[in-house]
């Protein structure tokens, strides 16, 4: 459901709207109403709307006062501005904000009704096409995510299962119906005309590859999503019937059934993690080398754990600097730096989802190896520094998110949801349960309270100092007039009235 306040400083159209509307009926939630903006800008703070339905004229902060704060919280709100017939032309600079759902009093239920199943249409278009963008981005680079799906897998057997969990979503594997088909007895020579066969003989058969053919000494092994006895005795026979010239022996075939993906996978792993060479091969014929850990001169375990271990920017610049050498293949060290994220950052989460495609297009856009370790270093070091305060992982969330504030003050941005999303990384409904938990109070009165404590003794300090500076120094922005509104409502003074009663 999307999540809708009301903000009006007349309680009988506050009260009228949230009574007329059945807001479960057209998929929202009614979570909180406001009777000035003030108390609204605190609710989007802590409550973190989706639609905010406002009116334009309210004592202390305006409705396009109100608009214009909030964007710098949560630039995904929509809006929904209700005027008066003098009032539009005011309404109508909501524009500059991206605002497009105008009201006039008195609200008309109909109109009102359409607005919202109009923006819950929208919303929900653009959140389909933003998953269908996130698909299409995982798809462009699938393969390489299974190349290192497979080389951190073979160094990770014994830890299979953490290591299956973070590759998993990336790859949308289903968590059961894939079967494994594998054929024996083949000729190096022969492996790429036999994978261009089976892949014309599956296609015939309207059976799909969830993963590319895995090509092992004497052997092709190919993962399948069907679970049907007659179409694999059907494959085994057509695969086994296939001849070339010099041709020594016959095709062996056989079928892998496990109960699970994870199983499957498992076992496939298990099974070549004896060979030092493996092949990944794409339908189009691409292969791809892969060197068993045996032998290879990258260990993840090892390069993830100094990485992790990294205190500081220009230490792990320099260790960086020192797995991706400018002697290395820069698309070898685009795979191992997608693989090392992928270690060391992958959660399973949607968001989490969406910030590892950022990072795969950013990576494959770079033209050179410091530009890769730089662009690395940006999206890897805030969470190491999370993954450091996290091993209470509640209490460390609050930790850090109030260290975070602290040293973040004058940031227009400071809503629970951003810090949630692009700090701490985790869900923000958990993280307001958890900080009025342990704090004992809302997010928004914390915050207010920290910015009011820091705003005063600026104030004593530089009494001389313009009330704009200080406003923007406690992260007000380009409006001391709702900075003075909530400095008053903290203080009981306006922050002149404090300069002067200072001064006496």
């Amino acid at each position: 459901m999307l999540r809708i306040i009301i903000v009006d400083d007349e309680d009988m159209i506050r009260n009228a709207i949230a009574k007329m509307i059945d807001f479960p009926a057209l998929g929202y939630e009614l979570i909180a109403t406001a009777k000035n903006g003030i108390e609204a800008y605190d609710i989007i703070c802590d409550s973190y709307p989706d639609v905010v339905l406002t009116d334009i004229k309210m004592p202390g902060l305006s409705g396009l006062e109100l608009i214009e704060q909030a964007t710098h919280l949560d630039a995904n709100i929509d809006y929904i501005i209700l005027s008066g017939y003098g009032e539009f032309e005011l309404a109508k600079q909501a524009i500059q904000f991206g605002v497009k759902n105008f009201i006039l009093k008195p609200t008309d239920k109909n109109e009102l009704i359409d607005t919202l199943i109009s923006i819950r249409d929208e919303r929900t278009q653009r959140k389909k096409k933003s998953r269908h963008e996130t698909s299409q981005l995982l798809n462009q680079y699938l393969f390489p995510i299974q190349e290192c799906f497979i080389i951190e897998s073979l160094e990770y057997l014994h830890a299979f299962e953490s290591c299956y969990q973070r590759y998993s979503h990336l790859l949308n594997l289903p968590e059961e119906g894939l079967n494994a088909c594998v054929c024996s007895y083949v000729e190096q020579v022969h492996i790429p005309r036999l994978q261009e066969d089976i892949h014309q003989i599956l296609k015939s058969l309207n059976i799909a590859l969830v993963f590319p053919f895995i090509a092992v000494k004497g052997s092709l092994l190919m993962i399948l999503k069907s679970d049907d006895l007659n179409l694999h005795a059907i494959i085994k026979e057509k695969i086994e019937h296939l001849t070339y010239t010099n041709q020594k022996s016959s095709y062996a075939v056989f079928f892998l059934h496990k109960s699970s993906s994870h199983s499957l996978f498992e076992t496939i792993f298990s099974k070549i993690s004896r060979y030092n060479s493996i092949e990944l091969i794409r339908d189009d014929g691409n292969r791809c080398p892969i060197q068993n850990n045996v032998t290879s001169p990258w260990k993840l375990s090892d390069i993830s754990q100094d990485i992790i271990i990294c205190t500081s920017k220009p230490e792990l610049k320099s260790t960086l600097e020192m797995v991706f050498l400018p002697s290395h293949d820069l698309n070898t060290c685009k795979n191992l730096a997608i693989a090392l994220f992928i270690q060391i950052d992958s959660t399973g989460t949607q968001s989490d989802i969406d910030f590892a495609c950022h990072f795969f297009k950013r990576i494959y856009s770079v033209a050179s190896h410091e530009e890769l370790i730089n662009i690395f270093i940006d999206s890897i070091l805030s969470r190491l520094t999370t993954m450091r305060q996290s091993d209470s992982k509640s209490k460390t969330l609050i930790e850090s998110l109030k260290e975070y504030v602290k040293t973040h003050l004058d940031s227009q941005s400071l809503s629970l949801k951003w810090i949630a999303q692009n700090h701490l990384f985790v869900s923000v409904g958990y993280l307001s349960k958890q900080f009025v938990k342990e704090e004992g109070m809302r997010f928004s009165e914390y915050l207010n309270t920290l910015r009011m404590d820091e705003a005063t003794k600026l104030l004593s300090l530089y009494p001389s100092t313009n009330i704009k500076a200080i406003a923007q120094q406690v992260g007000f922005g380009n409006n001391p007039h709702y900075f003075s509104q909530v400095f008053k409502k903290h203080t009981g003074y306006t922050p002149s009235e404090y300069i002067d009663y200072q001064k006496e």
